[in-house]
């Protein structure tokens, strides 16, 4: 198991509707990239941040104010997740991101291209890899374009795997 599965087998628990992005996303892809957090873009209904707000209130979770301050979620008011649409969590299993809009599209965008993964015990919606390249190439964030060129290549190998299996491939 991997340090950040606790949080979105959390929220699977809870029948979230959500879609890991980034690294973390990449990582339960199988890219061999690195991450210290999971990012998580998220539906925006009242029934699923009364769900978000239960299973954030399960892993301790706490908004990140810096390295290290933070203070309390109030998850006994589910409606502050249509106040804002970026959230910093520490939970009792790492951090996370809840992201309404990342770049590149949420999560109805997200959806369609969207594959489940399982984590633990639960099926969990990633987002498919393309997804995360764009996300990252349109945040043009430095720690993006390190990670950017392993993720490049992870879709490339996929990709030619994809086409070897299907018989489409060529032996030279």
């Amino acid at each position: 198991m991997e340090p950040l599965d606790p949080i979105v087998e959390t929220l699977a628990a809870h029948a979230v509707s959500f879609v890991v992005i980034g690294n973390y996303g990449a990582q339960l892809h199988g890219a061999e990239v690195h991450t210290a957090d999971a990012d998580v873009a998220y539906q925006r209904s009242e029934e699923n941040h009364r769900r978000l707000a239960a299973a954030l209130g399960e892993i301790d979770a706490r908004i990140i104010r810096s390295e290290t301050f933070t203070i309390p979620l109030p998850t006994d008011q589910p409606g502050i997740f249509e106040e804002r649409d970026f959230w910093r969590l520490r939970t009792a299993h790492g951090d996370v991101d809840l992201i309404f809009e990342p770049l590149g599209g949420g999560y109805d965008h997200l959806l369609p291209n969207a594959v489940r993964v399982m984590v633990g015990r639960y099926p969990v919606l990633v987002a498919s890899i393309d997804d995360i390249i764009r996300s990252k190439e349109l945040a043009d964030r430095a720690k993006d374009h390190q990670s950017l060129p392993a993720l490049r290549r992870f879709r490339d190998q996929q990709q030619r795997s994809q086409a070897d299996s299907s018989g489409l491939g060529f032996d030279l």
